[in-house]
């Protein structure tokens, strides 16, 4: 039986989200930015949650770490690379650690570049990844503390999961992300269709997640450093991959 998802919004534009095993009983909260909307994600579905899956050391995703350890009792998870910096960590993992939460395995992908130690959750039988800061709908995170090259690896080995995997971040970001990628991918048809689409329900005060890694593979620019479209708009055509990702990153951060 897959996991059961509640995905909320927290502070001005974080995702909060619950992941429920309903044959254990047991409830993850993928990282913890404010307190109050995740307690009344609790109240609403009922799920009492027995840890917290960190994702990176910012504090817009762990500051109720602390708050709903004191209430609930539970364990704190987070990457190895930045424990010093979790409030209230008991355990720590890394690339190909394995967690459980009831007999759902939960794979650990390294995914530094937004952190150096920002890790992923890959849940795969339900088909589900929390990529947070690294990965989001039509766009990645901010190259804070690591290179470009770092981040197009973890990009890599998150593109390379199965196209049917459906993927939660950590913002609601999509309709600047759309705006931006239409700039580096005017002719991709695909994109069009889903950036008109992502105008609506931004309009509606909707939210545009989850999303899919074949949605992302076919309109994300950030997992499109191949695309010959792409690489003639910014008239790259026989740069490496690395250097066509790092050269839209950077234009991303001066859009």
């Amino acid at each position: 039986m897959p996991v059961e998802i509640e995905q909320f919004m927290c502070r001005s534009d974080n995702f909060g989200v619950l992941v429920h095993d309903p044959k254990s009983g047991q409830t993850a909260i993928i990282d913890a930015p404010e307190e109050a909307p995740i307690l009344a994600a609790i109240q609403r579905t009922g799920w009492t949650p027995t840890m917290i899956l960190t994702t990176h050391h910012h504090v817009d995703h762990v500051e109720a770490n602390l708050a709903l350890k004191e209430r609930f009792k539970l364990r704190i998870i987070g990457p190895e690379a930045e424990q010093a910096k979790i409030p209230g960590i008991d355990e720590t993992v890394e690339e190909g650690s394995v967690v459980h939460l009831g007999d759902e395995k939960i794979d650990v992908i390294a995914t530094p570049g937004h952190t150096a130690g920002h890790v992923s959750y890959h849940l795969p039988a339900s088909k589900v990844a929390f990529t947070a800061d690294t990965l989001f709908a039509l766009g990645c995170g901010r190259l804070f503390e690591c290179k470009p090259p770092v981040m197009y690896d973890s990009l890599k080995k998150l593109a390379a999961l199965p196209a049917d995997t459906v993927i939660y971040c950590g913002h609601e970001y999509t309709l600047s992300n759309a705006r931006f990628a239409l700039t580096v991918d005017p002719t991709n048809s695909a994109l069009k269709e889903r950036a008109a689409k992502i105008e609506t329900l931004r309009a509606d005060n909707k939210p545009t997640l989850p999303t899919t890694i074949g949605e992302e593979l076919s309109t994300n620019p950030f997992l499109r450093w191949h695309d010959p479209a792409i690489r003639k708009h910014l008239g790259m055509e026989k740069a490496n991959d690395a250097d066509v990702f790092a050269e839209i990153r950077k234009r991303k951060d001066n859009f």
